[in-house]
């Protein structure tokens, strides 16, 4: 969230989830931690968001209705914090757009607002307002997509391509096809303009589905290239599997709406036959992420002993202090495909035909909710020390 001088302690592609014995921030005031707060914080929105609609679809509202209005709430006071930051510090905002080590985190704002959006809709029945947030992500999306793209091609290159990419590349999937769930949503009140709508959802999910294979070689090129240390493996490379997560949730919202306009009748089969293959791609990830996941918590220490505890619950160390914690604004990066998986498999159950499915998200939602309090409590005691600039 705050930076120190040597650079970002958690920048947005993850790469500062440190390792035990970290240095911790030196903000001394609120201010510095405002000029330094970390574009990639939308993840938080985004993991809450899609946990509360994962359970929502799980029928447990007693979880799901208080993490939706926490994500509208938290939504809210970082759009003012972001707002204020860029009235006051435009130097450091244009600063962290240039910097290759955040300015993928800027897109977490776009599948944040598009997560609200999400939120407004299915528990609230906030038509007006979500379409305005989906409208914004529109026009948002495409303006940062080809910035960031812009920047990696023709910008300065100070490192190789296996030290610029991690799994947070893959934002670029998640906010495409998180503008597909969205829109697909919003059919079902926009009939005015129900045909731009889906046109552009289709568009998106359609594109974000092809992209994601160019992306995710490069990201898994990173990964086999060379040897990977337990401080290298970072919270968004779960997002090799959250993008195909979305994707899914995103196939499994538009397919079945497509039968009520002629025009895109036709595409109802196949659209439900690649959401499947996506679900299937994330459902493989899921033990190989698991597995390095408990290595590098395992081997945070770096002297291959770790603790009892952690052995019993390695992700027991999001939720610790600078000692013993991993936590960084990264760690979200691995909450929001937890809570996309339940998501999005709940979504895929209820076309009738995948309906065995459905036993997958009871049990793992209630993981995603555990991974996600943990991070939460480490989210609020970096935020306490850096505000004490400890």
């Amino acid at each position: 969230m705050v930076e120190d001088d040597a650079g970002p302690v958690g920048d947005a592609r993850g790469a500062g989830e440190a390792t035990a014995g970290s240095k911790p921030s030196d903000a001394a005031s609120p201010a510095d931690a405002l000029r330094t707060l970390d574009p990639a914080y939308f993840g938080f929105v985004m993991s809450t968001g899609i946990v509360s609609v994962a359970f929502r679809g799980l029928g447990v509202e007693a979880v799901a209705l208080p993490l939706a209005v926490f994500t509208v709430a938290c939504y809210v006071l970082l759009v003012t914090l972001f707002g204020v930051k860029t009235a006051r510090f435009p130097g450091r905002v244009l600063a962290d757009l240039r910097d290759s080590d955040r300015h993928w985190g800027t897109l977490t704002f776009v599948v944040a607002t598009n997560t609200v959006g999400t939120a407004l809709v299915l528990f609230f029945d906030l038509v007006a307002p979500a379409a305005l947030l989906w409208l914004t992500a529109v026009v948002v999306t495409p303006v940062l997509l080809y910035y960031l793209f812009a920047i990696e091609v023709v910008g300065p290159r100070e490192s190789a391509v296996r030290e610029r990419v991690d799994g947070a590349f893959l934002l670029v999937i998640v906010c495409m096809q998180s503008l597909a769930v969205l829109g697909a949503l919003l059919t079902d009140s926009l009939s005015a303009y129900v045909d731009e709508v889906v046109l552009l959802s289709m568009g998106y999910w359609g594109s974000g589905f092809v992209l994601y294979f160019v992306v995710v070689t490069v990201v898994t090129y990173r990964l086999l290239d060379g040897a990977v240390r337990p401080s290298d493996w970072t919270g968004p490379y779960w997002i090799t599997m959250g993008a195909a997560a979305i994707t899914t949730l995103a196939g499994a919202t538009l397919g079945p709406r497509l039968s009520g306009f002629p025009a895109w009748e036709a595409y109802v089969e196949i659209t439900l036959g690649i959401t499947f293959l996506a679900w299937a791609i994330a459902s493989w990830w899921i033990p190989l992420l698991l597995a390095v996941d408990v290595w590098s918590l395992l081997a945070a220490d770096g002297d291959g002993r770790a603790p009892a505890w952690v052995t019993a619950m390695p992700w027991a160390r999001l939720a610790l202090g600078p000692r013993d914690g991993v936590y960084s604004s990264g760690a979200w990066g691995r909450v929001f495909p937890m809570g996309m998986y339940t998501a999005c498999t709940v979504n895929l159950a209820g076309v009738h035909t995948f309906s065995p499915l459905g036993i997958v998200p009871a049990y793992w939602g209630w993981f995603a909710l555990f991974v996600w309090g943990l991070t939460f409590v480490g989210m609020v005691r970096a935020a306490g020390r850096a505000v004490a600039g400890e």
